[in-house]
């Protein structure tokens, strides 16, 4: 069960056996009290420390939805999603395709004669 649905909240008796919790990693459902327990114990110097870190992180996450949201240069190169070698093949496709009709007209109305 978890802390917030049954009310149990552990409590650390040593700042080691909560370094030890907390070494587990998040699987251990008291990790978030260990680290609780650790921070309202720690040095000034400490709690500035995870301020700090807790501050980089924040910077790393808004650096990275600014870059999400910046346009890249290559899609102004583009046109309607295309890009030049696309255009060429699609342009020699529409000339095969009005030569070959071309083609066909001429043969019918020779035919007609």
């Amino acid at each position: 069960m978890s802390e917030q649905t049954s009310g149990y909240k552990p409590t650390f008796t040593s700042s080691g056996s909560a370094l030890r919790t907390l070494r587990v990693g998040k699987s251990n459902p008291n990790w978030q009290a260990a680290a609780e327990f650790l921070l309202e114990r720690a040095a000034p110097d400490v709690k500035l420390l995870v301020e700090a870190a807790a501050e980089i992180e924040r910077d790393k996450v808004e650096l990275k939805t600014e870059k999400r949201q910046v346009p890249s240069k290559r899609k102004s190169k583009t046109f309607y999603n295309l890009s030049w070698l696309q255009w060429v093949a699609l342009g020699a496709g529409g000339i095969l395709l009005i030569s070959l009709v071309v083609w066909i007209v001429k043969n019918a109305a020779l035919r007609a004669c």
